[in-house]
C-alpha cells in the first residue's frame, strides 16, 4: 500500500483533534459541575409529569397550568367538550369554580362553564348568586351572565335582587346585567318599573345605567321623555348615558336635538362629551340655523389627545 504523505497525515490529525476538543468543551459547558446550581430542570420535569398525570386522570388539576401562563389553546376546547358529555367531570369543574381562590384559575374555569351553560351550570350559578357570602355571590352573578333573560329563572333572580339590593356598586352591576332580549310585555314590566325607580336613584352611576337599560328594554312610547330628563341631569355621566341612549334607540325629537346642540356648544362641558353630542346630531334633521350651530360645534371638536376631529359637512 502506498504510504500517506506526511503533510496530509498531519492535517488529518489536526482536524480530528479540533473536533474532539470541541465536543469535549460543549459537553463540559452543558453539564454544570454543581448539580444544585440549576434546580429548575428537575422541578420543571416534576411539574410536567404532574400536569401530564392530572390530564391523564381527567381531574380539575388539568387546569392548573391554564390561564395567563397558559397551556395549549385547545385545552379549554377539550374541557368544554368533555364537560358537555361527562356529568361527573362537569360537577368537578363546578366544585372547583365554587371554591377556587386564584383569579387566573377561576377565570379560566368561568370561561369553560359559561361555554357549557347547561341546567347544571345554571343551578350552581343561582345557588352562588343567592349566597350570603359576597365573593360567592359575585362568582354566581359572573356565571349567570352566560344565560339570557328570556329564561324565567334568570329573570326572577335578577328582578328579586334588584328590588332588595341597597349597595350602589352592586346595584349598578345588577342593572348592567339586564342585557336586552325578547320577552313578553308582562315579563318585561317588572324590570321596567324597577328601572324607572332607579333612574331617580341618588347615585349617578346607578342612574346612568338605568337610563341606558330603560331605553333598550322599553318597546312602548316614552323613550323621548326618559332621555330628555337624563339630558338635563346635573351629573355628567347621566348626560353621557342619555347621548348613548339616543344613539342606541334612534329616538328623535326637537327637544332632544335642542339639548344636544346646547351640550355640543357648551364650553363648560368636557371635550369628549361635546364630541359625543356632535356625533349624535348627525342623525337629526336640522334647519340652516341649527346646521350652522352644528358646524360651529363640529369645528371646535377635539379628541382626547387635543387634535381636531373631522365631522362630515352636511
Amino acid at each position: 500500500m502506498k504510504p500517506i504523505p506526511l503533510g496530509l497525515a498531519l492535517l488529518a490529525a489536526s482536524l480530528f483533534g479540533g473536533v474532539v476538543g470541541s465536543l469535549i468543551t460543549r459537553a463540559t459547558i452543558a453539564a454544570p459541575s454543581d448539580p444544585t446550581s440549576t434546580p429548575s430542570a428537575p422541578i420543571a420535569a416534576r411539574s410536567h409529569v404532574h400536569a401530564a398525570q392530572a390530564r391523564a386522570n381527567g381531574g380539575v388539576d388539568s387546569f392548573s397550568g391554564f390561564g395567563a401562563a397558559g397551556t395549549q389553546p385547545n385545552d379549554s376546547d377539550r374541557m368544554i367538550q368533555r364537560a358537555r358529555r361527562d356529568p361527573a367531570y362537569l360537577r368537578e369543574l363546578l366544585r372547583g369554580y365554587s371554591f377556587e381562590t386564584e383569579l387566573d384559575k377561576r377565570g379560566a374555569l368561568l370561561a369553560v362553564l359559561q361555554a357549557v351553560a347547561n341546567d347544571d351550570v345554571l343551578r350552581t350559578a343561582r345557588q352562588l348568586a343567592d349566597s350570603g357570602d359576597p365573593e360567592s355571590r359575585r362568582n354566581g352573578l359572573d356565571l349567570l351572565k352566560a344565560f339570557p333573560l328570556d329564561q324565567p329563572q334568570v329573570r326572577e333572580l335578577l328582578s328579586r335582587q334588584l328590588q332588595a339590593e341597597r349597595d350602589p356598586a352592586m346595584l349598578k352591576q345588577l342593572v348592567d346585567m339586564l342585557a336586552p332580549t325578547v320577552v313578553a310585555s308582562e315579563d318585561a314590566a317588572p324590570l321596567l318599573d324597577r328601572l324607572a325607580e332607579l333612574r331617580q336613584h341618588p347615585d349617578p352611576a346607578v342612574r346612568a345605567s338605568a337610563v341606558v337599560q330603560s331605553v333598550q328594554w322599553n318597546k312602548h312610547a316614552g323613550n323621548e321623555e326618559i332621555l330628555q330628563r337624563a339630558m338635563l341631569d346635573p351629573d355628567l355621566s347621566v348626560r353621557q348615558a342619555a347621548i348613548a341612549g339616543i344613539n342606541a334607540s334612534s329616538t328623535r325629537s326637537d327637544r332632544l336635538k335642542d339639548s344636544l346642540l346646547a351640550l355640543a356648544a357648551d364650553p363648560q362641558t368636557d371635550a369628549e362629551t361635546r364630541n359625543s353630542a356632535v356625533f349624535a346630531l348627525q342623525n337629526f334633521a336640522m334647519n340652516r340655523g341649527e346646521y350652522a350651530l352644528y358646524r360651529k360645534a363640529a369645528a371646535q371638536a377635539v379628541d382626547g389627545d387635543g387634535h381636531e376631529r373631522e365631522y362630515p359637512a352636511r
